[in-house]
């Protein structure tokens, strides 16, 4: 056990109203998919702005309905970031194309715009759809991203834009997408344990969704038919009832990431001006933190440091092209540079919505003692 855990879930202040829920929802009788799961789909809907809002066993089962809904499938591309957790190009294998790597931008972490125009441009493709994720909390600007260079000028390109914004729930971005999907992993600043949605304005991917999501059975099927070949996707009222507490208490959490995201920059900053950290760069000011990250030389011993005196922190992210699966396809070291350089530079320091400002002192102190 580490004296400072990496992450603790944002429900834990809130367990009195968690257990109130979860207990009503239990007497019910009703703990599967129901009215729960629907109030926590437009509340999540409405709060990103989208008319549709469709609850998922996940954010991976969500990202797969959205690839299948936009009509990716085998001999398809998909443009995606080497530099995300694994499940993000795993759904495009799992859909039945082959994910497409581009570099990304070295202050932001997420995908460079730029090198998706390049590779348009350059390549023969089957490119049906680009799949940005928000690294870190920190959303991609889409807004560049269907402007194809093409014969010495730009032209609107209709590749569908399925966002991974699994990490970035709260962050605030207006910006073009198809359909985002969000995740509730216990880590993430909202959980459900498990789960996810699927949020867009798009009726066609809604209905998809919906009906994909439930073994094939869309709006006006009888009881036990399917239209279509479907999965067991749904999410239950148990894990609904457990966000809608959080959803209740939003704001307070929000502005508690955001605060101890602060702090560490206040804490670490003589650090930062002496070159000796760096963190990545913003794309707004409107964001919702997931993690907080350092890029450190020597990162492997540093994080060794700091384990051994309690803190537990971890390397994030190994880049997806140099597992094992992705090699196989032919991926190797040096593809993408930049990915590769953060990578192997970036160290996760224990981040959750309550972690107490001495817990973060405590923290840095022991980062600085490693440096």
């Amino acid at each position: 056990m580490y004296s400072i855990p990496l992450s603790r879930p944002s429900y834990l202040p809130y367990i009195d109203e968690i257990l109130q829920v979860t207990e009503k929802v239990l007497r019910s009788g009703n703990i599967a998919q129901g009215t729960v799961v629907a109030e926590f789909e437009q509340r999540i809907a409405d709060y990103a702005g989208t008319k549709y809002g469709i609850a998922v066993s996940s954010g991976t089962a969500g990202l797969f309905l959205c690839l299948k809904a936009c009509g990716v499938g085998q001999g398809d591309e998909v443009i995606t970031t080497p530099f995300s957790f694994i499940a993000s190009s795993n759904v495009i294998v799992h859909a039945g194309a082959k994910p497409v790597f581009v570099d990304v931008d070295r202050e932001t972490y997420n995908m460079e715009y730029r090198n998706i125009s390049d590779y348009l441009a350059s390549h023969d493709h089957n490119i049906k759809a680009i799949l940005p994720v928000d690294c870190f909390g920190s959303p991609v600007d889409t807004n560049k991203m269907r402007f194809r260079y093409e014969n010495g000028y730009y032209k609107w390109d209709d590749t569908k834009i399925i966002i991974d914004s699994c990490e970035s729930f709260g962050s605030k971005f207006d910006r073009p997408f198809d359909a985002a999907v969000y995740a509730f992993y216990p880590n993430k600043q909202l959980t459900t344990g498990e789960g996810g949605i699927v949020v867009t304005n798009s009726k066609d991917i809604a209905e998809y969704c919906r009906a994909m999501r439930n073994q094939g059975r869309k709006e006006g099927d009888k009881w036990l038919d399917s239209s279509f070949v479907g999965w067991n996707f749904r999410m239950t009222d148990l894990q609904a009832a457990i966000g809608l507490i959080q959803l209740n208490h939003w704001d307070e959490i929000r502005n508690k990431r955001r605060y101890n995201a602060l702090q560490y920059t206040i804490e670490l900053g003589e650090l930062y001006f002496a070159g000796k950290v760096r963190w990545q760069e913003q794309t707004n000011d409107d964001i919702c933190p997931f993690v907080f990250t350092v890029e450190v030389d020597n990162r492997d011993k540093v994080m060794q440091y700091m384990l051994s005196h309690g803190i537990e922190v971890k390397p994030y992210f190994p880049c997806i092209h140099l597992q094992k699966p992705y090699r196989e396809m032919g991926y190797r070291e040096g593809m993408f540079p930049i990915a590769e350089e953060i990578a192997s530079r970036t160290l996760a320091l224990p981040f959750w919505s309550d972690i107490s400002e001495e817990e973060i002192i405590e923290v840095c102190r022991v980062l600085k003692e490693a440096l």
